[in-house]
């Protein structure tokens, strides 16, 4: 941005004549430069990284699938991240401990997945989060963070003993302090004993006199005026409730700054006033958003009062602060503002219908533009809800409150969406007040005039770490200049090695694995000694996790019955239709020892086939790349189609009753998804066989489909286990990232209308990843359930130059149009 000259003219705005400045960019004398010198270090340096998690829903019953899809941003201008391509996301109880971990792989800024809830989970508040390694740098306070409701027939908690009184009234003098005889603003908050605002009124007074009233949004926060005389002190007295509270001391002599950021100017207006012992002759002033300094600038202060303009379009849409420092550069006051340019992606969903039918097929058409009207590239993620078995705030957290507001702050931002929501007439006044009361603490002035950085003690990620100790377990002793070897078999085959340490210590940084069936850790000593055990040390630190407020009363409401109720109906139209639904994959054993068997006896408890086929000792079958592979073209019957991790399989001439096409799938006798031959590599399978037509009868309702088993090979090489190197398939605590599964969808036919199974899906789409084309455009179809409701369709995204947006779209179901 070119540099402009200070400018100056005179302007009659009170009596008087007031030096008025103009300026952006101007570099004038210490201590700015060496403030503009370390923001531009500490961007280039710490280039700052955010994650907003968007997921189909935030209520869920116990037993059901949170979907989720991952935004990274790096930097000032919130574009993809390519600084870590993995991200954590963490389920957490209200006790602070950790129910569910899951690594995500986000190689160009974008990642999706899923948590599968427990089917014994309680009832409650839990906290969802979502963070980087890179992120550690700057605080657990600026992760992803975002509270979600499980609702259980079985369970519901109460909330504990109120520890704290029943209202928190705060004062924020603007800019910092209130000094005597000048007239300031002073904002405040009033929270309730769950932490939330509370709208409140009152009155204020100088010892017993009454001087003035006040009183709060809805939201709990409001500014009054005040001139703090000399030898006295105010207190306010809330109206029904018996507590004072004091006001902050005024100080004798010191500057004031007020700033005036109304939206129908194109100006930000800063008055500095001061009184007493002055400050100096001139004070500094610089203005940052996000570590980019828009504007700085000298203040003459020889007539104690003086007035600054400065154009928004200097700044970027998001929070700005303002500081006045002295000629030191000590901070003398503060002030945080909001610059809203409305230049957001704008996002518009568009169906060819406003009324469907129960299981009608539905087009949704997106397109995304910029706020000059052109097309948007954008990458977008699709929820689609049945909205009348949900009640969720419509000023929730979104993309756009994410990256522009909520990630910038410290503490709890009640209901951040009312803030952006043009419905809202005093939103613009209600976001000013939380800019006054809202601490911020990321990077401050007074770190950027000494040059300190927060140290770089967590290291950008751009693949799974592994860390870990090698032992010998006869002596106990860290094994020193031992090897430790790494093997991953998908999603591509890949190696690497390290030495260990002086203390036994190992590090192996950056590999990309999936899951971690298909890893095998190998550890040996300089003279390939056995006699050692590989110790992973991945989960040690786990961030703790920073304060919130689960206390909630959940299950009482209306709105939750009805949730409830449906979860059940849900829950028993599964167990109807799907007979079996306790098999369960457990985890693996390691047995050491020798088995005598003969070899390829078959499957052990189905029986054979209708095709069998011999994998192991076959070179042209043992190095194809996937389990499905091996069927792909030589089962006849069986259509097979994918690569890499997206894979469906149908067996012809069977028919479902369960609304699905796909084939039970078993490994060594087990159900297991689709998605588990993921981590299966096609070397370690014995054989294979399929069930077709009346074979199919031994799985009963299961196998409506045709099955489909896969054997691995089992004991051939136990007997080497004393002469070869340690060896650690699948090791115990190692994750890799996590196997995506696919949302399920059903396909109706005009036949499946007359289907038993009643469709009664709360979540009726999810897509992730939708990338809009060169005209702004995408579509996707999906089909509608059984019930006559209402449907909410949500979009998010951001586009290639950082601009997030979202938006809502409803349409209704209904029979016998």
């Amino acid at each position: 941005m070119p540099q402009r000259k200070v400018r100056k003219y005179f302007s009659i705005l009170f009596p008087g004549i007031l030096a008025v400045f103009l300026f952006s960019f101007t570099f004038i004398s210490e201590p700015l430069p060496r403030i503009i010198a370390s923001f531009q270090r500490f961007l280039a340096e710490l280039p700052e990284e955010k994650i907003y998690l968007h997921q189909d829903r935030q209520i869920y019953a116990p037993g059901e699938t949170i979907w989720f899809k991952a935004y990274l941003t790096q930097g000032p201008f919130h574009l993809p991240s390519t600084l870590s391509s993995t991200i954590y996301v963490e389920l957490i109880d209200a006790q602070n401990q950790l129910i569910q971990k899951e690594i995500i792989y986000s190689p160009d800024g974008f990642g999706s997945g899923q948590l599968q809830l427990p089917d014994s989970l309680p009832s409650g508040t839990y906290l969802l989060r979502a963070y980087t390694q890179w992120m550690k740098n700057v605080g657990e306070e600026y992760f992803f963070q975002r509270p979600i409701n499980v609702l259980s027939e079985f369970s519901f908690p109460r909330p504990h003993a109120q520890t704290v009184p029943e209202l928190d009234l705060q004062f924020f003098p603007e800019g910092g302090n209130l000094v005597e005889g000048i007239l300031s603003k002073v904002a405040f908050k009033a929270l309730d004993s769950n932490g939330l605002g509370k709208k409140v009124k009152g009155k204020i007074f100088d010892g017993t006199w009454e001087i003035g009233s006040f009183e709060s949004n809805v939201l709990g926060m409001g500014v009054f005026a005040l001139l703090p005389e000399k030898g006295k002190t105010y207190t306010v007295q809330i109206e029904g409730d018996d507590q004072t509270f004091p006001l902050p001391a005024a100080l004798e002599s010191g500057l004031i700054m007020a700033v005036t950021n109304s939206p129908k100017s194109d100006e930000v207006v800063i008055k500095f006033l001061t009184k007493g012992k002055s400050p100096g002759k001139s004070v500094f002033l610089v203005a940052q958003s996000r570590g980019l300094v828009c504007a700085t600038g000298q203040v003459d202060l020889s007539n104690q009062v003086a007035f600054v303009r400065i154009k928004k379009k200097e700044f970027p849409t998001g929070i700005a602060q303002l500081a006045a420092l002295d000629e030191k550069g000590v901070p003398l006051a503060e002030r945080l503002i909001f610059i809203d340019h409305q230049d957001h992606l704008q996002i518009k969903i568009i169906t060819d219908k406003a009324t469907y039918q129960p299981r009608e097929r539905v087009r949704l058409d997106i397109e995304a533009k910029t706020t000059e009207g052109k097309p948007a590239t954008a990458n977008l993620s699709l929820s689609v809800v049945d909205a009348e078995q949900l009640e969720e705030s419509e000023h929730g957290t979104s993309i756009l409150t994410h990256l522009l507001l909520t990630s910038e702050l410290k503490g709890h931002i009640e209901e951040p969406g009312y803030y952006f929501n043009t419905k809202n007439s005093d939103r613009e006044e209600a976001l000013d007040y939380l800019m006054l009361t809202q601490g911020w603490r990321k990077y401050t002035i007074k770190e950027a005039l000494t040059g300190t950085l927060p140290e770089a003690k967590f290291p950008k990620e751009q693949g799974i770490t592994i860390q870990g100790t090698l032992k010998n377990t006869k002596t106990g002793q860290a094994e020193a200049g031992g090897t430790i070897s790494f093997l991953s078999l998908y999603p591509v085959i890949s190696s690497e090695k390290t030495v260990t340490d002086t203390n036994g210590k190992f590090e192996l940084r950056d590999l990309i694995f999936f899951d971690s069936t298909g890893v095998i850790l190998e550890g040996k000593s300089k003279n390939n000694r056995t006699d050692l055990e590989i110790l992973l040390e991945n989960d040690a630190k786990r961030p703790s996790s920073v304060a919130w407020n689960p206390n909630q009363w959940l299950g009482n409401t209306a709105s939750e019955q009805k949730f409830i109720s449906e979860s059940t109906l849900r829950k028993n139209i599964n167990r109807a239709f799907d007979l079996d639904t306790t098999a369960f994959v457990l985890d693996g054993v390691e047995i050491r020892g020798r088995k005598i068997e003969e070899p390829n006896l078959g499957p052990r408890i189905y029986g054979s086939g209708t095709v069998n086929m011999q994998v192991a000792g076959n070179p042209a079958l043992e190095n194809l790349l996937h389990p499905l592979d091996l069927i792909k073209g030589r089962v006849a019957g069986v259509q097979v189609i994918g690569s890499g991790q997206t894979w469906s399989v149908i067996i012809r001439g069977v028919g479902s009753i369960n609304s699905s096409l796909e084939p039970l799938i078993l490994v060594d006798d087990i159900p297991v998804q689709l998605e588990f031959l993921h981590t299966i590599p096609v070397q370690e399978i014995e054989r294979f066989s399929v069930w077709k037509g009346a074979d199919t009868a031994i799985f009963g309702a299961r196998g409506a489909n045709g099955a489909i088993a896969f054997y691995t090979k089992k004991g051939n090489s136990s007997d080497k286990l004393d002469t070869q190197p340690l060896r650690k398939p699948n090791p115990k605590g190692l994750r890799g990232y996590q196997v995506e599964r696919e949302f399920y969808s059903p396909t109706y036919l005009p036949e499946d209308s007359l289907s038993p199974r009643p469709d009664r899906r709360l979540t009726l789409f999810w897509a992730p990843m939708i990338q809009t084309d060169s005209t702004g455009k995408a579509s996707v179809i999906f089909y509608n359930s059984d019930r006559e409701t209402t449907i909410k369709a949500e979009v998010e995204g951001i586009s290639q130059e950082g601009k997030a947006g979202k938006s809502n779209y409803f349409y209704s179901i209904k029979k016998d149009l």
